[in-house]
């Protein structure tokens, strides 16, 4: 039995006349006839009577009635969820980003997929920037979203292996204490020199926050006399609170602290932070996650 004879089938009992089917099916009535013939002789069940009017449904007839049309109903929706797999318009997509980017250039892109894809169910971790290329490449999350100093760097250490794309630049403001309420919009940092620079930690072959900032130390011929490093920038953020030193980050994450810090412009060239985009090279995404590749692609093009 296979579905076409079986909605045939259906539409006979349901109209109790071969003609009358075959008009509402838009076929004539001799192959809906054999169809259904065939049908019956396949399952080696008498399904119809007919009559000089007619047919009416025999016992097999009724429950092939009764339980085919909800295999029908599966069948269809079987076929939507499958074309809505295929066009990425359902599914899983599970990415990983930084929280410096999540917090403020993925939620956009985010709303942006889910009115395109709302059957899509995303999964969202925040490892640190080494760990979510691992995790792309390894195929444990199908894009990931880091912020680098350098794109291009990046793109050169991964190739072969990730696909690595510019989506939006990050600039870098000064995070200062509640006590520099007074300072200038725009902050020249050699004067902070003598206090404690919270800086984010190192990542071996990962170009990062840290050698942006060492730039700016190199290019002012000095360096703070105290430099702490913190896991994160979201570490910093309350000991910059708390009086405790000051540091640089971008400004959508700085701004996230509201009044318990105090944002300034810096006077020296900075290099922003580039929010960027990875994903496998040689590795076919899912349609889900192609979507969205794409759609970050366009938006950010």
């Amino acid at each position: 039995m296979n579905l076409r004879q079986l909605r045939y089938f259906l539409a006979v009992a349901e109209e109790g006349s071969f003609s009358k089917a075959a008009a509402m099916l838009h076929m004539t009535q001799p192959p809906l006839s054999l169809a259904v013939s065939q049908l019956e002789k396949e399952l080696g069940a008498k399904l119809l009577e007919r009559h000089a009017h007619g047919v009416s449904k025999t016992e097999a007839g009724e429950y092939l009635v009764a339980n085919g049309s909800q295999l029908i109903l599966r069948a269809s929706r079987i076929e939507s969820h499958v074309k809505a797999l295929g066009q990425g318009l359902t599914g899983r997509l599970h990415i990983a980003s930084v929280p410096s980017f999540s917090w403020s250039g993925l939620p956009p892109l985010l709303k942006n997929y889910a009115e395109q894809a709302p059957g899509v169910e995303v999964e969202l971790s925040d490892p640190a920037p080494a760990e979510v290329l691992s995790q792309v490449s390894s195929g444990l999350a199908d894009v990931g979203f880091v912020a680098t100093g350098n794109t291009g760097k990046l793109r050169d250490s991964t190739a072969g292996d990730l696909c690595v794309a510019l989506v939006q630049e990050m600039p870098l403001v000064a995070v200062l204490p509640p006590s520099h309420r007074g300072a200038p919009e725009t902050i020249d940092l050699s004067g902070l020199l003598d206090e404690i620079w919270m800086v984010p930690q190192r990542y071996a072959g990962f170009p990062g926050l840290i050698e942006l900032i060492e730039d700016v130390w190199a290019a002012m011929g000095t360096r703070p006399a105290t430099v702490r490093t913190v896991a994160t920038l979201q570490t910093a953020i309350p000991l910059v609170a708390a009086g405790m030193g000051i540091s640089i980050m971008p400004s959508a994450v700085a701004e996230l602290a509201g009044e318990n810090i105090v944002i300034r412009r810096i006077s020296q060239v900075v290099h922003p932070l580039e929010g960027t985009m990875v994903w496998p090279e040689n590795r076919t995404l899912t349609p889900a996650a192609q979507r969205f590749v794409d759609l970050v692609m366009s938006i950010s093009s």
